[in-house]
């Protein structure tokens, strides 16, 4: 019994925030039981569904996984946060692949790194076939092979949050469905993990393939007995274990299955963006000096969340407001959807500030940073994020320079 209720009791903070690196197969720091226990979850040779309704904590939960996961140089990851309010962004920089946004290109490309994945599977598999029994005696990745650059074997996460929007798409979503179910079966033993997370837990939602075959599930709030089932395991609600019972103060909170030998109920650490941010900052320095940078993170290609970097650029200079040395992101995301409505729509349909985070989002992999801008609106002084005018044209000019050289 606590002494108090568990969505009130306070939290230590979160182990990794402030320093140290981890290693993903060793368990991995997320959160607390009701007794205040720590709970640690081991995501290597497991794959992750997470289920909840809407601003139960899911998300968090995941980001702090992903955070987790990222202090780990050898992981490589692949995050698709499908919900495009930016709340995974900060892991852009330590990622291989990344992509925010529910737009079709997004969709398109979560598709594509699924199929780059499943080539990975393949050869993986003849990779470790043909090492010696005593570098690979289980005949599956150890961290030391992991750590082999030369073979190729670092373990790969790859992260999709929302994930109904890929798998229930109407021309994505079946070939996505069957690459996942193959990663399921075969991805652990060769290093390769996936995590799914949705707010819509059904057969559209998670393929039956997926949900009958992950070994961790958490299990936030939800409204009925099919949703709890769907992410919990067959007669889970018949057995006890009944996330319809949590109220909407239960944030975070959530019914954990194969993070111990018994289900049990725990709740997340509590990070939040700031700290996020700080945390990613130093995965990526730790990524930098082990030489473990690569593809989106490494400049490789731009992000995925934005149309190309010059597409961007150019926009931005062609709606920049004349005698304006500096704009607030959201107000150009608006000038933007007027100009391409078809490529920034649905940005300009976000609140104010997912809007302005999915133009940062795009342009700061090119050394284009959004600071506070100050502003008068009908008398009264206010501040919000926006970008420079001379940053822009100054990265145009650079790559027009270099595409001459």
């Amino acid at each position: 019994m606590g002494d108090q209720p568990m969505n009130k009791a306070k939290q230590a903070p979160w182990p990794l925030l402030e320093s140290g690196s981890a290693s993903i197969f060793d368990p991995l720091p997320y959160g607390v039981d009701q007794r205040g226990r720590p709970v640690n979850v081991t995501l290597m040779f497991a794959n992750l569904l997470i289920g909840a309704i809407p601003r139960m904590g899911k998300t968090f939960a995941l980001r702090v996984l992903l955070l987790a996961a990222a202090l780990d140089v050898t992981v490589q990851l692949r995050i698709f946060e499908l919900k495009g309010t930016g709340d995974l962004s900060m892991l852009e920089q330590v990622c291989h692949d990344y992509g925010q946004g529910f737009t079709d290109p997004v969709l398109e490309r979560a598709l594509r790194s699924l199929r780059e994945v499943r080539k990975e599977l393949v050869r993986r598999a003849d990779v470790i076939a043909g090492l010696p029994r005593d570098l690979c005696p289980e005949n599956k990745v150890t961290p030391e092979l992991a750590a082999n650059k030369k073979l190729g074997l670092h373990p790969i996460v790859f992260a999709v949050d929302e994930c109904q929007m890929l798998f229930d798409h109407k021309e994505l979503g079946t070939e996505a469905s069957q690459i996942a179910e193959e990663m399921i079966r075969l991805g652990p033993a060769l290093g390769i993990i996936l995590i799914a997370a949705t707010q819509r837990p059904d057969k559209d939602a998670i393929p039956t393939g997926v949900s009958a075959n992950v070994g961790l599930r958490l299990c936030f709030k939800v409204m009925g007995q099919v949703e709890n089932d769907m992410v919990l395991g067959t007669s889970s609600y018949k057995n006890g274990l009944r996330s319809t019972t949590f109220t909407m103060s239960d944030k975070g909170i959530a019914y954990a299955v194969g993070v111990a030998d018994d289900p049990l109920i725990c709740r997340s650490a509590f990070v939040d963006g700031p700290d996020a941010e700080r945390v990613a900052d130093r995965a990526r320095v730790l990524r930098e000096r082990a030489g473990r940078l690569t593809g989106v993170a490494a400049g490789e290609e731009a992000a995925a969340a934005a149309p190309a970097a010059s597409d961007v650029l150019e926009d931005l200079a062609a709606v920049w407001p004349r005698g304006e040395d500096k704009v607030w992101s959201v107000d150009l995301v608006d000038r933007l959807a007027d100009l391409r409505p078809q490529v920034y729509g649905p940005w300009a349909q976000l609140e104010d500030t997912a809007k302005a985070r999915q133009l940062n989002t795009a342009v700061k992999p090119y050394g284009i940073k959004p600071g506070p801008v100050g502003r008068t609106v009908n008398g009264k002084r206010s501040t919000k994020y926006g970008i420079s005018l001379d940053e822009v044209t100054a990265v145009i000019a650079e790559r027009d320079q270099n595409r001459s050289g």
